[in-house]
């Protein structure tokens, strides 16, 4: 459900050449909410304007869980033969910039990503 709203919300907005990248990043995010955090979770894209007329997008993911502590983690990638390990390290290959915070009720994760000029 997340990548198939993320993928229309962004055709609506006339931005077809993020789709691919924040299907991906969204549906990552998701999972790890899903995964180590606790429900409900939640999805969102926002546009947001920036000083130099450039706009950034952002793509938010909520959940109940604590998160973790410190920094978000950025370790070395997975083995070759484990089966996970890999999202953040796609969400950080593919968003001009991300990160977490720790809310009252749960846990956020975010990644930005810059919004071409010609969209």
């Amino acid at each position: 459900m997340a990548r198939r709203h993320v993928a229309e919300q962004l055709q609506n907005w006339n931005l077809k050449a993020l789709i691919s990248d924040v299907v991906l990043i969204v549906s990552e995010l998701v999972t790890n909410a899903i995964t180590h955090g606790g429900g409900p979770v939640r999805h969102s894209l926002r546009l947001t304007p920036l000083p130099d007329r450039a706009t950034s997008l952002r793509v938010e993911v909520v959940d109940s869980g604590r998160g973790w502590d410190g920094p978000a983690p950025r370790s070395p990638f997975a083995d070759a033969d484990q089966c996970h390990g890999r999202g953040l390290h796609l969400v950080d290959a593919l968003a001009a910039e991300w990160g977490h915070e720790v809310l009252n009720d749960g846990h956020t994760v975010w990644a930005d990503l810059a919004v071409p000029a010609a969209a």
